[in-house]
C-alpha cells in the first residue's frame, strides 16, 4: 500500500519515520517506526493538530458561537467559555496521530472525523477505532481498525493482550458480526462522489468475498523505545484468525516524547 487517497488522488507528502523492524506471517504484517524530532515537529505544526481539533469545524463553530455575542457581557461570555476548554487527553491524540500516518503512508481514507461524533469532553464511541476505506491501486477496501496508546514499559504493553487488548478487538473485527453496523455508519458519511464510489467499490468486495475481503490495521502509539516484542508475538497470534482475502497491518509508531505531552505537540493552532 502505498501514498495515496480516494480513487487514485494524492494526499501531501509528510516525511517518513525510520521502520526499525517488521515481518509478514500469513495475511498480517507488522512493522514498528520510530518517528524522529523533525517528524513529530512538521506533524504537530499541521495534520497532527488539524485532525485532533477538527480544525476546519471548530472554526466554524467559534465563529459561529462568536458572532452570537451582541454585548460586551456575552462576548466575555463566550470567550470565557471557549478559553475554558480542556486540551485533548493523551489517548486521543494518539489515536489522531495514528489516523493521519495510515492516511499518508497507507492508503487510508476517512470520510468523517469521529471527533465530530464525541457528545462528552472525554468520549470514547462504541464500535472500532478506525471506520474508513483503504484505496490503492485503483481499487478500495472496508478499513477497519484499532488504536492503542501506551508509556508502558513492558513488551507487549498490556494493552495488546486480553480480551479488551488490541489482538482480540481485531479478531472480533474480523468476524462478520458488525460489519453491517460499521458499513451503514460509514455509508452516510459518504458524501462526495469519490467518496461514494469507493464505498461502492469496497462494499462490493466485501460481498463478492462472504465478509472477508476487508483490511484490518492495528495501531500502537508509544513514547518507549522500539520493540519487536510489541508485535511479532501478537501478530502470529492474529495470524491464526485472519487469512486471504482479508489483510491485517499491526504497526507501532515510537514518539520521541513523553506520552503525557503529546497534547502539547499539537497544541500550537489558534482556533478563535
Amino acid at each position: 500500500m502505498g501514498e495515496g487517497n480516494a480513487m487514485g488522488g494524492a494526499v501531501p507528502r509528510i516525511s517518513r519515520g525510520i521502520e526499525v523492524y517488521g515481518g509478514k506471517d500469513g495475511a498480517v504484517s507488522w512493522s514498528g517506526v520510530e518517528l524522529t524530532a523533525d517528524v513529530m515537529r512538521e506533524l504537530g505544526a499541521g495534520p497532527w493538530a488539524e485532525r485532533v481539533g477538527d480544525l476546519e469545524a471548530t472554526r466554524d463553530f467559534v465563529t459561529h458561537l462568536r458572532g452570537l455575542a451582541t454585548t460586551d457581557m456575552e462576548t466575555e461570555f463566550i470567550g470565557a467559555l471557549l478559553a475554558s476548554e480542556p486540551e485533548p487527553l493523551p489517548w486521543q491524540v494518539g489515536e489522531a496521530l495514528a489516523e493521519v500516518l495510515l492516511e499518508h503512508w497507507h492508503g487510508a481514507l476517512w470520510v468523517w472525523d469521529g471527533a465530530r461524533d464525541r457528545r462528552t469532553r472525554k468520549a470514547s464511541l462504541p464500535g472500532a477505532d478506525l471506520v474508513g476505506l483503504c484505496v490503492a491501486d485503483g481499487s478500495a477496501r472496508l478499513l477497519f481498525g484499532e488504536v492503542k496508546s501506551s508509556s508502558e514499559q513492558s513488551s507487549p504493553p498490556g494493552v495488546m493482550t486480553g480480551s479488551d487488548g488490541m489482538i482480540d478487538q481485531l479478531k472480533r473485527l474480523s468476524a462478520k458480526d458488525d460489519h453491517v453496523t460499521l458499513m451503514k455508519w460509514l455509508r452516510f458519511r459518504c458524501r462526495t462522489p469519490e467518496h461514494k464510489a469507493a464505498y461502492h467499490t469496497a462494499t462490493g468486495r466485501w460481498a463478492k468475498s462472504m465478509g472477508k475481503d476487508i483490511q484490518l490495521f492495528g495501531c500502537l502509539v508509544r513514547d518507549t523505545a522500539p520493540e519487536p516484542k510489541d508485535l511479532s508475538n501478537r501478530a502470529a497470534e492474529l495470524a491464526k484468525t485472519v487469512v486471504e482475502p482479508m489483510h491485517a497491518l499491526l504497526t507501532a509508531w515510537y514518539l520521541p516524547a513523553a506520552m503525557a505531552t503529546w497534547p502539547q505537540q499539537v497544541g500550537v493552532l489558534d482556533v478563535g
